[in-house]
């Protein structure tokens, strides 16, 4: 520790604060992923971890429609890859301590905007009440999936 003078602006206070140096943040823990098809960085050669988790939040990255075993891409229609991409968002959630209704936050990439309400049907599935807070992207997106979810959730 080191002390750190300080004092108002009117110079009517002084104080010595104790500056805690390298003070108590939460562990960054890598979250191995729950199936061998979901390890992204392997499969695919990108470079991200599949989960992080920091305290008492998880940090989930892009989830795309890929087989969780066999890392098979599973391009289809937007509705089936956005039930695979929850099934596997699942998947990573539950193995590292929490589940889609713990979810604080999600950012939804689609490849096109006129699929808007088709993303909402099946997100509503598996949302259905108290949904987190959502951004929603129409953008292109690797590897020509339709949909790709990231997620932050409390443990």
């Amino acid at each position: 520790m080191r002390p750190l003078e300080c004092a108002d602006i009117g110079g009517h206070a002084h104080a010595t604060v104790d500056l805690i140096m390298n003070a108590a943040r939460p562990a960054r823990i890598v979250v191995p992923p729950p199936r061998r098809g979901l390890d992204m960085a392997a499969g695919y050669g990108w470079a991200q971890s599949t989960a992080i988790r920091a305290g008492d939040y998880l940090f989930v990255s892009g989830v795309v429609a890929i087989d969780p075993e066999s890392g098979e891409r599973l391009n289809g229609t937007l509705t089936s890859e956005a039930h695979r991409v929850f099934q596997n968002l699942q998947l990573v959630l539950e193995s590292a301590g929490s589940s889609l209704a713990r979810l604080v936050q999600v950012r939804a990439m689609i490849y096109d905007r006129i699929e808007y309400d088709a993303l909402n049907r099946v997100y509503r599935q598996y949302v259905p009440e108290g949904p987190p807070a959502r951004t929603v992207w129409s953008v292109r997106i690797i590897d020509a999936f339709k949909v790709q979810l990231d997620a932050i959730a409390v443990v």
